[in-house]
């Protein structure tokens, strides 16, 4: 007996290394399979994984045609699904994999003879630390599959800075260089006919004033004097001339940080955006409001709507779903064909 419980002390260490350290499940849980089956002599054993909590078998060890456990055993994993406890019929015994209250999985075993508590006991044991083995494993998956969804963000997003240079270059060129070309012509003619001054004069202003919008655009000087409230109703109402889109608005706003503000002016301003280059809308609702230590932010639209699980997020998309992570919030998208579009979000104050 002493012998057997060193060599469940060394199987248990050899679990618990495994559980620290694997970041495949597939492999964990057989392997959990085989060390619990070797220690307690089992005839034969399964394992069931739990995915959308229905359960499906993964694994047969040493089960053989016309075993006489092979619909009992289903059964009874169903029942230790239900249960999440440990359950036996006679010599069929079914353990949970549970980690933090999560079920990730099921052992069958089939065992020559009735199991002593401490063989119950180790059981558990096992079937624990392959169920944290698992947790870690679909961890690290999720820290894997995230990192480079933020890599692929960051070369979106480098290469959406260098599509807003090129933009903001080119209007520069297009639009305020061609004012500044005409009012240099108009100055030349109006040094020899002075009646050209006043269409000197307006050729500047137009310079200016097309040099003010892009001003704007990049970063709205009323967001740094009069704060996220003020900046937006500046902003919807130039939306409103530019586009012809009608907007229904409702803003109110606490007191929050220069990044919060910023961040959250850029994903009403690209929601928005989106909404007059592709829904087709004719009215959009812009909503700001603050509760229980939350803000909360909503742009809807009644424009042509998409399919979020067919369409790919854009860029833009995915810039202000990280905008507001960053911020410790969620953003949340519903959309169905024809019926427009709601981009949703809280943040925590």
């Amino acid at each position: 007996m002493k012998e057997a419980a060193q060599q469940w002390c060394y199987s248990l260490a050899e679990l618990a290394s495994m559980a620290a350290s694997s970041t495949d499940g597939t492999v964990l849980i057989r392997r959990g399979l085989e060390v619990l089956m070797e220690n307690l002599t089992a005839r034969c054993g399964e394992a069931y994984s739990v995915r959308q909590g229905r359960l499906e078998l993964e694994i047969l060890q040493n089960c053989h045609i016309g075993c006489a456990h092979d619909r009992k055993s289903i059964e009874l994993a169903q029942l230790a699904q239900d249960t999440q406890q440990l359950i036996w019929n006679q010599r069929l015994v079914a353990v949970p994999l549970l980690a933090a209250g999560q079920l990730r999985g099921i052992y069958v075993l089939s065992m020559p003879l009735e199991a002593a508590p401490s063989e119950e006991a180790f059981l558990n044991l096992g079937a624990s630390l392959v169920a944290m083995g698992l947790k870690h494993a679909s961890e690290v998956d999720r820290l894997s599959r995230r990192e480079a969804q933020r890599s692929t963000l960051m070369h979106q997003l480098l290469f959406a800075q260098e599509e807003e240079r090129r933009r903001v270059g080119r209007e520069l060129h297009d639009e305020v260089g061609s004012h500044l070309t005409g009012a240099l012509l108009a100055l030349q003619i109006a040094e020899k006919r002075p009646e050209y001054l006043s269409e000197a004069r307006k050729a500047v202003v137009q310079a200016l004033e097309e040099v003010r919008r892009l001003s704007r655009d990049l970063r709205p000087a009323v967001l740094d004097d009069l704060g996220l409230a003020k900046a937006l109703e500046r902003y919807l109402q130039e939306y409103r001339l530019r586009t012809g889109i009608k907007v229904q608005a409702e803003i109110e706003c606490p007191n929050l940080r220069e990044s919060q503000q910023i961040a959250l002016f850029r994903v009403i301003q690209e929601a928005l955006t989106n909404v007059a280059r592709h829904a087709q809308a004719r009215k959009v609702y812009v909503g700001l409001t603050a509760w229980d230590r939350r803000v909360r932010g909503q742009v809807a639209d009644d424009g042509l709507g998409f399919d979020p699980l067919k369409v790919p997020a854009s860029v833009g998309m995915v810039g202000m779903r990280e905008r507001i992570e960053q911020l410790g919030g969620s953003l949340n998208v519903e959309s169905t064909s024809g019926k427009g579009t709601r981009i949703s979000f809280v943040v925590p104050v």
